[in-house]
């Protein structure tokens, strides 16, 4: 069993200019890779209900643009904040109500961490939600660093290598010391934030790719995230283990509804 635990099958917004993914994408994207279980973001019922109709497992991840004022559907399993794209920082002050719905409806949050102005949500801040909010389950997408690739120079990124090291191994410390806190791994096009990762309690890893963003480059598919992880020391039976995760995540939160 494979999962990407991030995806997108809706607008994106703010500064990307991918295009959301067809239906008929997605599915050749899961069956290109063997990924049986997806954790979409989505913002429109309509969208989740075309894709749900391929039969694909789903766990939908609703993208709360004001967390001040929240509308989360129904359909939601998840809430996505994006401090960088919405322009806020992540402080209870300026997220509370959503984390309250969440709360009352054990929904888990999905925080988008960043490189770009890390003070906005970077892993210490997560840290500070998750130590309050104990019954909530947090996942840092982008473990802290999204670090996207240097074009040209394999095993690097654009972002300055000192900043994807602190930001990162920062992000690990938080799930050392928090067990509702889970590390999504996209994406490892940086050798650095991969070895760090890789180091990480495998317990709290989620492996995500960022479909569709970047899907046109070997360094956004799932295989190559796998690969990587592989290349700075973990074996097969290690990325098994990752991608149950995702599964036992799921097993784990049914069983505290129930």
């Amino acid at each position: 069993m494979k999962a990407d635990c991030h995806i997108h099958i809706d607008k994106i917004g703010g500064p990307h200019k991918t295009e959301p993914p067809s239906v008929d994408q997605l599915l050749e994207y899961a069956r290109r890779e063997d990924i049986s279980l997806f954790f979409p973001i989505y913002e429109d019922e309509e969208t989740l209900h075309r894709f749900h109709a391929t039969g694909l497992n789903l766990v939908p991840i609703y993208w709360e643009r004001k967390p001040l004022n929240p509308s989360i559907p129904s359909s939601a399993r998840g809430v996505k904040l994006h401090p960088y794209i919405e322009n806020y920082q992540l402080t209870k002050e300026n997220v509370r109500p959503t984390l309250e719905q969440a709360r009352a409806r054990d929904l888990f949050i999905f925080v988008h961490t960043e490189d770009r102005t890390p003070e906005l949500s970077r892993g210490r801040l997560v840290a500070d939600l998750a130590s309050e909010y104990e019954d909530l389950t947090f996942i840092m997408a982008h473990s802290g660093s999204y670090a996207p690739p240097k074009v040209g120079s394999p095993g690097d990124s654009w972002v300055e290598s000192n900043l994807v090291k602190e930001l990162v191994t920062e992000a690990v410390e938080v799930v050392r010391g928090l067990q509702n806190v889970y590390l999504e791994t996209s994406i490892l096009a940086s050798d650095i934030k991969a070895k760090i990762i890789a180091k990480a309690p495998i317990s709290r890893l989620l492996i995500g790719t960022d479909f569709p963003i970047g899907h046109s480059t070997e360094s956004s598919s799932l295989r190559f995230q796998e690969q990587q992880l592989m290349r700075c020391g973990l074996v097969k039976g290690d990325i098994d283990h990752i991608h149950q995760n995702a599964t036992s995540f799921l097993k784990l939160r049914a069983a505290k509804v129930n």
